[in-house]
C-alpha cells in the first residue's frame, strides 16, 4: 500500500473502457490477422494528401507548435464562414470537453446528459465535483423532451450527440429547436456532432446557423471520425466568441502538435475525400442491414460508421467467439447497452468476412 492518497472522489469515477488492441488479440489467441471493429474509426483512413504530408515533414517537431492554432482556426472559418474567434482547438474534442466542465461545473451544479452516452461528459462532470442527471433514452434515441423537463435550478450544462454515441441515432431539426427554446440561456447547450459528416444530407441540420441567435450554445466536430486522423488526436469547437475566449483561458498551452495541426489543414483542403468515405460506408452499411434482414438479426438503424447489433442473452459468448476468429468488437455491456454488440463498419473485404463468421456464430446459439 502507497502512503500518499488520491482524493477520495477519483475513485468513484467511471472507467472508460477502451476497445482491446491488435496486438493484444493476436498474443492472446495466436492469431496472424486481426481486424478491430470497436472504436468507431475510419478504417480507410486519412486521404493520400494527409499520408505524404505525415511521412515527409517531420524535420520541424523539435519546435513547439503554435499554440493559437491559427492556420487550422483561419481553415475552419473559412470552411464555414465564421470568424476565428468563435473557433477552439483541442487534443480531441475530449480535452475541449473537459475545458467546458472546467468553465462551469463545480459542486452543487450538474449537467443533464442521456443514458448511455459519451462517458466523457459524465467523467468530466464528477472531475469537476458535480452530478449528472442521466435520462433513458426512448427507442434508442435521446428523449430531447424529457431532458429539457428534468433541468433544475443548479443545471449549468445540457449535452446532445448527433449522431448519437454509442447508439448511432439521431435528432431531428424540430427536437433540437426545442431544446433551443425552452433551455434556459444561462445553460450551456453542449452539441456534440463528432460523427456529423456521416449523417445523409438530407438529414443534416443547419446547426451552425443557431449561433447567431443562440449565445449559449457550443458545436463540437472532430477530425478523429470521417477524416481519419483519430491518432492524432484533434477536435474544434464553434461558439459565441466570449464563450471560446473563457475556454481559452483555461486552455494549455501547445496543446495540439504541429503535426496534427497541418494535417488537418490538408484534410479540409481535400473535402472530396469526406463525401467519398460517407458514400463507401452508407454502401458498406447497406450490406448489414440486408444480411441481417435475412438472417432475422435485429439491429438498430444508424446514421454514423458503427451498427448496433442486438446479441441478447448470448453476448458474451458471441463477442469472445468473434474474438477467437480475429474480429474486435464493442460488448455492449461496455456502453451502457448489454444486450447488444456494437461493430464498426470497415472495408468490402473486412466487412465481408465479418458477416460471414457472424451469421454463423449467431446461427450457433439462437439457431
Amino acid at each position: 500500500m502507497i502512503d500518499v492518497k488520491f482524493k477520495p472522489w477519483i475513485n468513484d469515477l467511471p472507467e472508460y473502457i477502451p476497445g482491446k488492441t491488435l496486438e493484444e488479440i493476436k498474443e492472446k489467441y495466436n492469431l496472424e490477422e486481426v481486424y478491430k471493429l470497436a472504436s468507431n474509426e475510419n478504417i480507410f483512413g486519412p486521404c493520400q494528401e494527409v499520408l505524404r504530408y505525415i511521412r515527409n515533414n517531420t524535420d520541424y517537431i523539435n519546435y513547439y507548435p503554435d499554440s493559437d492554432c491559427r492556420k487550422i482556426r483561419k481553415k475552419i472559418g473559412s470552411k464555414y464562414n465564421i470568424s476565428t474567434d468563435k473557433i477552439i482547438i483541442g487534443n480531441g474534442t475530449d480535452q475541449i470537453i473537459e475545458m467546458i466542465c472546467d468553465s462551469f461545473i463545480d459542486a452543487g451544479r450538474n449537467a443533464v446528459i442521456a443514458d448511455p452516452t459519451f462517458l466523457i461528459y459524465e467523467k468530466s462532470t464528477l472531475k469537476c465535483g458535480g452530478e449528472t442527471i442521466k435520462v433513458p433514452l426512448s427507442n434508442f434515441k435521446q428523449d430531447v423532451e424529457s431532458m429539457v423537463k428534468s433541468i433544475t435550478n443548479e443545471t449549468c450544462l445540457f449535452f446532445l450527440t448527433n449522431p448519437h454515441n454509442p447508439i448511432g441515432t439521431n435528432i431531428a431539426s424540430d427536437e433540437l429547436e426545442y431544446a433551443l427554446k425552452k433551455v434556459n440561456k444561462n445553460i450551456l447547450i453542449v452539441l456534440d456532432e463528432a460523427y456529423y459528416e456521416y449523417l445523409p444530407e438530407e438529414e443534416k441540420v443547419n446547426t451552425l446557423g443557431y449561433l447567431s441567435k443562440y449565445k449559449n450554445v457550443v458545436i463540437l466536430r472532430t477530425f478523429s471520425k470521417i477524416y481519419g486522423l483519430a491518432g492524432l488526436r484533434i477536435g474544434y469547437g464553434i461558439a459565441d466568441s466570449e464563450i471560446i475566449s473563457g475556454l481559452n483561458r483555461i486552455r494549455l498551452p501547445f496543446n495540439v502538435n504541429s503535426v496534427s495541426q497541418k494535417a488537418a489543414v490538408i484534410a479540409l483542403e481535400n473535402e472530396w475525400y469526406v463525401e467519398e468515405i460517407r458514400d463507401k460506408i452508407c454502401n458498406e452499411k447497406e450490406k448489414f442491414y440486408s444480411t441481417f434482414k435475412k438472417e432475422g438479426i435485429d439491429f438498430i438503424k444508424s446514421y454514423s460508421n458503427f451498427i448496433l447489433i442486438k446479441t441478447g442473452r448470448e453476448s458474451k459468448n458471441i463477442v469472445e467467439d468473434l474474438l477467437k476468429s480475429g474480429f474486435i468488437v464493442r460488448p455492449g455491456e461496455n456502453i451502457g447497452i448489454p444486450g447488444y454488440t456494437r461493430v464498426t463498419i470497415s472495408l468490402p473485404k473486412i466487412n465481408e468476412k465479418f458477416l460471414s463468421t457472424f451469421v454463423k456464430i449467431f446461427n450457433k446459439y439462437y439457431k
